[in-house]
């Protein structure tokens, strides 16, 4: 059993996460996350570092996209670390959500999609479903999921923001304000062409794992990470959050249990 305790609020306990991937393809992923990770300190071209190691290493298309989610420079992973919320603090602030964001990866966790912990601090899903996203009764229980968080820690003022282009935008914009007004906590939901134009980069915390946006805001929230760790549903088939300190400019050699 272990105890989770992030961003200011402590979990219920639940059995220790389970590997989606056996020791061997572990082992195998720990490598190549090292060299991987060396290439970006290093400044080589993304793509092609890591295609390079994926061909090395015989990954697979989905042991390639872990490695391109979770894995960022060191410079990268520390900037976007130091602009993390910890602590209650956020509760005080405005908090600007990105809607299909964690919308999404909470039905992930749901649904029992592979989910990774980067070394730049954010909790990211493998589904792709950002263009395919359909309103569901598991989109009704991640729904259930956040606001339940929500109601535990209260924050001042919430704005929600989806992508108005997306399938059922409007949908879940009128389902969140409904939400925010049974539990009276002060705040907006609304579909919007651009999210990312809207979001008050200075003025709140922005809610999201989206690495584009953590690099342009000045604090920002892992939502979806607390509700799913407050739930006790959280199964990584990932961790890289410890290749973060190394050396960038030595090769080195990870073991599985660093990342695993």
């Amino acid at each position: 059993m272990m105890q989770v305790n992030l961003m200011g609020f402590s979990a219920p306990q639940t059995d220790s996460t389970k590997s989606m991937l056996s020791k061997e393809r572990r082992w195998l992923i720990s490598q190549a996350g090292a060299d991987f990770f060396f290439f970006q300190n290093r400044r080589y071209p993304r793509e092609a570092a890591l295609e390079w190691v994926g061909n090395r290493y015989q990954l697979t298309h989905m042991e390639r996209m872990l490695l391109h989610r979770g894995i960022f420079s060191q410079e990268k992973g520390l900037r976007r670390r130091a602009k993390c919320c910890k602590g209650a603090g956020w509760q005080s602030q405005l908090l600007a959500v990105d809607g299909h964001n964690v919308q999404i990866t909470l039905e992930s966790a749901i649904l029992g999609r592979p989910l990774l912990m980067s070394n730049d601090g954010a909790l990211r899903d493998l589904a792709g479903q950002s263009a395919r996203f359909r309103f569901s009764e598991v989109s009704e229980m991640a729904v259930d999921t956040l606001f339940r968080f929500l109601e535990e820690f209260r924050p001042h003022r919430v704005l929600f923001l989806f992508d108005a282009p997306m399938s059922h935008s409007g949908r879940l914009a009128d389902i969140y304000r409904r939400r925010l007004k049974s539990l009276r906590i002060p705040g907006e939901a609304r579909a919007v062409p651009v999210p990312e134009r809207e979001f008050p980069y200075e003025g709140a915390v922005v809610a999201t794992s989206d690495s584009a946006v953590i690099n342009e805001v000045s604090h920002w929230l892992d939502l979806a990470r607390g509700a799913i760790e407050w739930s006790g549903i959280l199964e990584l088939a990932a961790d890289f959050s410890s290749l973060i300190l190394a050396n960038p400019t030595e090769q080195y050699s990870l073991t599985d249990q660093s990342l695993f």
